[in-house]
């Protein structure tokens, strides 16, 4: 009887472990104004929608191409969003597990927007028009928008900012399992 209790417990316990990886911490209430459609299509069908985008000055969030992970229970898919078309990845779901695992050790739903962190750099300006790693995270009802500016050189001309590295392994294992992004 004890084990059939514990077991119970067990199972009890997990979906409720895993419910709480998925709660954005340093985030605003959910705003549909401040996403892109596909996003809010997305959002109320999952439990979780995470949106990465590499940008340019002046390049705008519909020319953008997104790497999009959803997770809807245990269930995780991936699609690239590019000119309005939303395509499934099929990546194996070892591949999805890899891509969920180190989102979660790098902190993507705790760390907070680099504007956010204050960090006192001379080198801050040194560079112009290079590219911006952006996380656009949606989950239960809120919302957080992760922006790093060229952090790859950031991290060493402006170091301090730990976050830098949680994004750049992010951003490591999209290019690394998804290739077609």
């Amino acid at each position: 009887m004890k084990f059939f209790l514990t077991i119970s417990f067990l199972l009890f316990l997990l979906p409720a472990f895993s419910q709480e990886l998925f709660r954005i911490e340093n985030g605003i209430k959910y705003d549909n104004t401040r996403v892109q459609p596909f996003m809010q299509s997305l959002n109320s069908k999952n439990d979780f929608v995470l949106a990465f985008r590499s940008y340019f000055p002046g390049e705008t969030a519909s020319e953008s191409r997104y790497f999009v992970l959803t997770g809807r229970g245990e269930e995780l898919k991936a699609y690239l969003y590019s000119v309005n078309v939303l395509n499934d990845l099929n990546l194996s779901s070892h591949s999805l597990d890899q891509i969920r695992k180190i989102f979660q050790q790098n902190d993507l739903f705790r760390i907070r927007d680099e504007k956010d962190i204050p960090n006192f750099c001379a080198k801050k300006y040194d560079i112009y028009e290079s590219y911006t790693y952006e996380f656009t995270i949606l989950s239960k009802g809120q919302m957080k928008v992760l922006s790093y500016y060229s952090p790859e050189y950031y991290i060493e001309a402006c170091y301090g900012i730990s976050e830098r590295q949680n994004i750049i392994n992010s951003v490591a294992i999209i290019n690394l399992l998804a290739e077609e992004y």
